[in-house]
């Protein structure tokens, strides 16, 4: 009974059964390298992935730092033609300022030619009537 239980090296049997154990063997063998292949390349994509996003994302920030420099650029320009503008604002009032005492003693001096002029057509047409007046034919 002993000799059914065990199959002897020599039996076909026994080849049969080792072909299959070695086999079956070689399965999860083949089963373990697969799933270890898989998991290469899982982890391979992931790697791949975190890349990607770690090379966006370093864009990104150096987008936005680009955009900053170039919004703070812009707005020191404005703030310096602010100042210019501003500058030149005190100085034409400054000018303006200076100008309007002379206007208004140009404008002081036609005046007083005018005053003047209208003194001497009114002496004018009072001598003119005098002497009208004094000449009988008239």
């Amino acid at each position: 009974m002993e000799q059914d239980k065990h199959v002897k090296k020599d039996s076909p049997l026994y080849e049969q059964s080792t072909i299959i154990l070695a086999s079956s063997q070689n399965e999860k063998l083949v089963e373990i390298e697969k799933e270890k292949r898989l998991a290469l390349i899982n982890a391979w994509e992931e790697n791949e992935k975190a890349k990607a996003q770690t090379k966006a994302y370093k864009e990104l920030c150096s987008t936005e730092a680009w955009e900053n420099n170039m919004k703070r650029a812009l707005e020191l320009d404005l703030k310096k033609m602010e100042e210019n503008l501003e500058v030149e604002k005190a100085e034409y009032s400054k000018n303006f300022k200076k100008k309007i005492p002379e206007i208004e003693k140009i404008a002081e001096a036609k005046r007083e030619k005018i005053e003047k002029q209208k003194r001497q057509e009114s002496t004018k047409v009072e001598k003119m009537s005098e002497k009208l007046s004094a000449t009988p034919n008239a």
